[in-house]
């Protein structure tokens, strides 16, 4: 059942080389000597950003593939070609490595990042001091570098009110709750991220370990919440999702903010058995492709606000396909 609540896990390193000023840096050097250290690691491919146009940019942001920062600062993006593994080059860190696996599983995804951090450390010496850890370039990062965070779907939390004790209790834990694009983003379709904020003074494995509890925690909680949510009124809350279930299927337009919160609610549907969905990972890949830049690069041009919501409203239709009314 995690798998509906936990979307996936990921695990970031940031890391400096040593001697080098952390500003002002030739990111392209830095990022072909890390794509060589890589070879043996799996197939890669660089992409510079400022060579990229600004639809392709904001795709990869959309696949949490690269951050806003990295196009702001013209950086360099290694990617796996499974698009779970990518490595940003030049952003507020010189190397910033990151695996991202569906589920919870933190322990693995970490697992496979330390070989990709070992085999790009063997290129790099890294800035490390014994008494502190790695070094970056935000003191928050100090120390193991490590960021682990999982993407977490909490619709019974926020609409029975309860996300915002949660949220509090779990900052009080070092933890920070973000939205579906990190800091300063929303929680659009009710998807929360979760990770440490804690990085000096702790293992990596205490790291993974103690995101990995609070997210069971959650985990929980939420499943407390869809409990309370149908006993409070089965009827309503049935009539919700089935309406949701028949707007995003027939529709002619849909904008974005539209499209996730009805899609929270098809979700749901699955869950309390009154939609029944056929392919989990077809349905997920819907959610990415009627992304407004996902949307346009799919169509093969860039599109007006207008244009994007009849198309990802004929993309939309496609749910039917793999998501049905349980009893006709």
């Amino acid at each position: 059942m995690n798998e509906n609540i936990i979307l996936s896990s990921r695990v970031r390193l940031a890391r400096n080389v040593d001697g080098v000023p952390f500003k002002g840096i030739n990111s392209a050097s830095i990022a072909t000597r890390a794509l060589n250290a890589l070879r043996e690691q799996g197939s890669y491919m660089m992409h510079s950003i400022n060579s990229l146009t600004g639809l392709e940019q904001t795709r990869l942001v959309e696949r949490h593939l690269i951050s806003k920062e990295l196009i702001d600062c013209q950086g360099s993006a290694i990617i796996r070609d499974d698009n779970k593994v990518s490595v940003m080059v030049g952003e507020e860190d010189h190397i910033r490595e990151q695996c991202i696996l569906p589920g919870l599983h933190l322990r693995e995804a970490y697992a496979e990042l330390r070989e990709i951090d070992r085999a790009i450390g063997k290129e790099f010496k890294f800035a490390f001091n014994p008494s502190f850890g790695y070094l970056t370039s935000c003191l928050t990062n100090i120390g193991t570098g490590m960021r682990a965070s999982v993407m977490m779907f909490l619709p019974a939390l926020a609409l029975t009110d309860s996300i915002g004790r949660c949220i509090g209790g779990i900052t009080r834990l070092n933890m920070a709750v973000r939205g579906v694009y990190g800091e300063g983003s929303k929680a659009e379709g009710y998807v929360y991220q979760i990770s440490n904020q804690k990085t000096l003074g702790i293992s990596e494995n205490d790291i993974v370990a103690s995101v990995e509890n609070v997210a069971t925690h959650m985990v929980e909680s939420e499943l407390k919440a869809r409990e309370a949510l149908m006993q409070v009124d089965p009827e309503g809350l049935r009539d919700k999702i089935l309406r949701s279930y028949g707007i995003i299927c027939n529709c002619y337009t849909m904008s974005k903010s539209e499209f996730m919160e009805l899609i929270a609610f098809v979700k749901l549907g699955v869950y309390y058995n009154i939609l029944s969905c056929s392919d989990h990972a077809a349905l997920e890949k819907i959610i990415t492709d009627v992304q407004p830049a996902s949307l346009c690069l799919g169509q093969g041009r860039r599109l007006d606000v207008g244009e994007r919501d009849k198309v990802r409203a004929s993309i939309c239709a496609k749910i039917q396909q793999i998501v049905c009314r349980i009893g006709g």
